[in-house]
């Protein structure tokens, strides 16, 4: 794993020899991050001029020049406004130390981005137009923008991300820019109905699937800032078995708790077979012409994400020939 992971990061120009993670953070770090980095926020357009929220951390030493390593998620790159800065950058203090240029950004539809989010966004592997958009094309187009406006990148790019950002990861190395070059999806989702957070091969995760969409939620039509967190779920009782007993029938659980307003927890329920809504969703076939090393990472003991990083690690070996 260590050499591997050195070779990965070789790839991008860092020197750091191994993935660590959590490792000795605290005020300590805070302190580092804020006397060594300048954080900016960016709108960067794609294609079709939606604009995506984009935190970026430069190292103020602007002796050398840096790497570019870059996470897409879901679930918000808090706190916003450049004199906020994160407690942690990347994988680990040891990279926060080494010097990268780390990149947050929120994916389309989610918080400060513009345009409508897709759980799961479908593949396009027929592009005619601008329009023509999924995560490789905002992946291509966030890259090209941050190696020709962000100052003393040396550019090189790397992708990483975990569970749902290993999905943004893994979708983000198809038909890569040629500034990418290095990819780690860790415990990515491949396919939700297959073997992946909400259906294993057709078996519903119940108590999964509710805890998550809790709290994940749908956001307004215009970009705004996460809610503030007012804490977990209530489930009034600290036995599951109990709560998911007293809820009755499944459909309960929208009347009670969602009321409507989580259409991703209604897509759940109406697709309860593997049509075309979940075959889309299956990024699988579409790992094709994936130029970046990749080093795709999962946990054996992983309940939810098992099945996503072997088949990721399967599939790119197969479909790409010579591949590091």
């Amino acid at each position: 794993m260590k050499k591997i992971f050195l070779t990965l990061l070789l790839m991008v120009g860092s020197t750091i020899p191994l993935y660590v993670h959590g490792q000795g953070e605290g005020n300590e770090l805070k302190k580092y991050i804020r006397a060594n980095y300048t954080k900016f926020e960016y709108k960067i357009p794609a294609r079709d001029g939606v604009k995506l929220f984009t935190s970026v951390y430069v190292p103020k030493d602007t002796s050398r020049s840096y790497p570019i390593m870059l996470t897409r998620t879901p679930y918000d790159v808090a706190p916003y406004g450049v004199d906020r800065y994160r407690s942690r950058l990347g994988p680990s203090e040891r990279f926060a130390r080494a010097g990268f240029i780390f990149v947050y950004q929120d994916v389309r539809g989610r918080f400060m981005s513009e345009g409508e989010f897709i759980e799961m966004t479908p593949h396009r592997p027929d592009k005619k137009s601008s329009t023509d958009v999924d995560e490789s094309t905002d992946t291509w187009d966030t890259i090209d923008w941050l190696v020709r406006n962000v100052p003393n990148n040396n550019g090189s790019v790397g992708i990483w991300g975990i569970s749902y950002p290993g999905y943004y990861a893994a979708a983000g190395m198809i038909d890569a820019h040629p500034a990418l070059k290095a990819v780690s999806p860790q415990a990515p989702i491949s396919d939700l109905f297959m073997g992946d957070d909400c259906y294993h091969n057709g078996a519903f995760f119940l108590a999964a699937n509710f805890g998550f969409f809790t709290s994940f939620k749908e956001r307004g039509p215009k970009p705004a800032r996460p809610e503030r967190r007012t804490g977990s779920f209530d489930f009034g009782t600290p036995d599951g078995y109990e709560f998911y007993l007293q809820l009755g029938p499944l459909e309960n659980a929208d009347k009670r708790y969602f009321k409507g307003r989580n259409p991703y927890w209604i897509d759940l329920l109406n697709h309860t077979t593997y049509d075309s809504f979940w075959q889309s969703r299956n990024i699988l076939p579409h790992l094709n012409n994936v130029p970046p090393a990749v080093m795709t990472v999962g946990g054996w003991f992983d309940a939810e994400d098992l099945r996503g990083p072997l088949a990721v690690f399967k599939t790119v070996e197969e479909r790409n020939p010579g591949i590091s």
